[in-house]
């Protein structure tokens, strides 16, 4: 659960705390600063400067019996607040009040008790012995601060406790387990993050699956010339006189298993890009060789092979060369496969914007357009009586040949029949 959480508890009490602060310190802060005082300070000032001027009036004209009967007409609580005292003095006024002359010649200081009226006049109010804080505020502060702390910290560790399960998901296997899903109406960073998690699963759903599929398709693959070899072994022994043809078998059976080993390893080793070994090659070159080499091939088949490249083109590209050769040498392979006698193949080399596009098409009789995606994967065969003489790991090695070094490869049938596939290489 989320309330387990340390990160939760960080987050709750941190931001919590500096709720509490910075509501006080801002109390504090306009405490202090206002440039005004309270209002009932203000109303006790303005008060007093009234009484205050009435009394001296009244002492000045009709002496300090008028004082005293205007003071015992004021509420019982204000009457202490004013003080008449007579004093040997002709100061007009003092620190403590006003002096005045009365109306029977005897001088007198009046003082009217301003502190005690706004003392009267402010509202009780009681306060708390930290920081001078009243009490609501508190409460204001501590709820609200505690509820706001909770909901923030719960808004950024529950998509950490999914990330957590989802990897907990991951490490027991289940590989299917996805959360961008459950974030994607947050619009931030943490989505991207849980798409980015998605992402990350499902290329490895694919990796082992693909392998699971490879092995699957490995072990189907071996098991036939196994049992041929097995019935060679068990002719041989029943029937001395088979013994030169069982063996013949047997030694072809055994240069078909070692042809399809060395595909295999010639797959893993594209599968893995590594980039070591690069260099900078003349691809047109490169191109040409291959050509010749199939060429010598086609010609026992009737199959002419044309190659058509622009000369004014630089074609120096920096990669692995024997890649490259292997990738292509399958693609005309493949073509030369499923073309008759008397079929033209077409090999073309160009270059366009910043890549190379080296483009193979045959006039065989093309791949229904629901299998196109497919011929690139390992052991997939087309359904055609040419199709038998390989494993179906030509072109699966091809394409991983070329993203090795970058690049993609597409296939799509030909407008007039055949099969098109089109390597694209970075320049």
């Amino acid at each position: 659960m989320i309330l387990k959480g340390r990160l939760f508890w960080k987050i709750l009490f941190g931001f919590w705390f500096t709720i509490i602060m910075m509501s006080q310190l801002l109390w504090v802060a306009f405490s202090l600063y206002r440039h005004e005082g309270p209002p009932e300070q203000r109303m006790a000032r303005q008060l007093a400067e009234r009484q205050l001027d009435s009394a001296a009036a009244l002492l000045q004209r009709q002496g300090p019996t008028a004082v005293a009967a205007l003071q015992a007409s004021w509420p019982v609580a204000e009457q202490g607040l004013l003080r008449l005292e007579p004093v040997e003095t002709e100061q007009s006024t003092t620190q403590s009040g006003r002096i005045l002359l009365g109306a029977d010649g005897q001088h007198y200081r009046l003082h009217y008790d301003t502190a005690g009226l706004q003392r009267q006049l402010a509202p009780p109010q009681p306060r708390s012995d930290w920081l001078n804080m009243p009490p609501p505020m508190w409460w204001i502060g501590g709820l609200g601060g505690l509820f706001f702390s909770a909901l923030l910290a719960w808004h950024l560790t529950r998509p950490m406790n999914r990330f957590r399960q989802g990897f907990e998901r991951l490490a027991q296997g289940d590989l299917g387990v996805r959360l961008y899903p459950l974030m994607r109406r947050r619009h931030d960073e943490i989505s991207d993050a849980a798409r980015d998690f998605d992402a990350m699963a499902e290329r490895l759903q694919l990796l082992v699956e693909s392998r699971e599929q490879l092995l699957h398709d490995v072990s189907h693959e071996l098991r036939s010339p196994l049992a041929r070899l097995q019935l060679a072994i068990g002719l041989a022994q029943q029937d001395p006189a088979r013994i030169e043809g069982s063996l013949a078998r047997i030694q072809l059976e055994t240069q078909r298993m070692d042809k399809m080993i060395g595909e295999l390893l010639t797959l893993t080793r594209a599968s893995h890009g590594e980039r070591d070994g690069e260099e900078y090659y003349d691809l047109q070159a490169l191109v040409e060789a291959v050509v010749s080499d199939t060429r010598y091939e086609a010609q026992h088949l009737g199959v002419e092979i044309r190659e058509q490249a622009d000369e004014e083109v630089e074609y120096t590209i920096c990669g692995q060369a024997e890649l490259i050769r292997r990738a292509l040498d399958n693609v005309l392979r493949n073509a030369l496969r499923f073309s008759q006698t008397g079929q033209i193949i077409t090999l073309t080399l160009q270059r366009q914007g910043a890549e190379f596009v080296i483009e193979v098409a045959d006039q065989g009789v093309g791949v229904d357009e629901s299998k196109l995606s497919s011929i690139f994967d390992p052991f997939v065969r087309i359904g055609s009586p040419a199709a038998g003489k390989g494993y179906g790991l030509g072109l699966a090695i091809t394409r991983k040949a070329i993203l090795a070094q970058g690049g993609r490869v597409e296939a799509r049938n030909g407008e007039e029949g055949g099969l098109v596939v089109t390597l694209h290489l970075p320049g």
